[in-house]
């Protein structure tokens, strides 16, 4: 008997489209311990399982043939970079966890001289 989240415990806004997310890691495999973000809500079309760790954390893990379907208390859930609306994410990339840098637009004098005299 799959079971379902908590329905507003660990979830934030997607800073994209501002859906509601929750964060999970990979459980297994070459990506284990990597974050991935996941719709709030359980789905039936979903291609992962996740479930919640004694100590309140969410792992995921992919479904795939040899446990097709989720086990005893996971739940099917959707991966929100395939359902995200925001933004131009149309490679399929992941958007940057921080924005660019930008340059000063005026450079401070050096050694306490004026700016502009040589």
């Amino acid at each position: 008997m799959p079971t379902t989240p908590h329905p507003t415990r660990g979830v934030t806004a997607c800073t994209r489209c501002g859906a509601a997310i929750r964060w999970a890691t990979w459980g297994s495999g070459p990506q284990r311990g990597r974050r991935v973000p996941l719709n709030s809500l359980p789905s039936p079309s979903g291609g992962l399982a996740a479930h919640t760790t004694g100590t309140g954390g969410l792992v995921v893990r992919e479904l795939d043939q040899d446990r097709p379907n989720p086990e005893l208390l996971e739940w099917k859930a959707l991966a929100h970079w395939d359902s995200c609306t925001g933004g131009s994410n149309s490679q399929g990339q992941r958007p940057s966890s921080r924005p660019a840098r930008r340059r000063p637009t005026v450079q401070p004098p050096l050694w306490g001289g004026q700016a502009g005299r040589r």
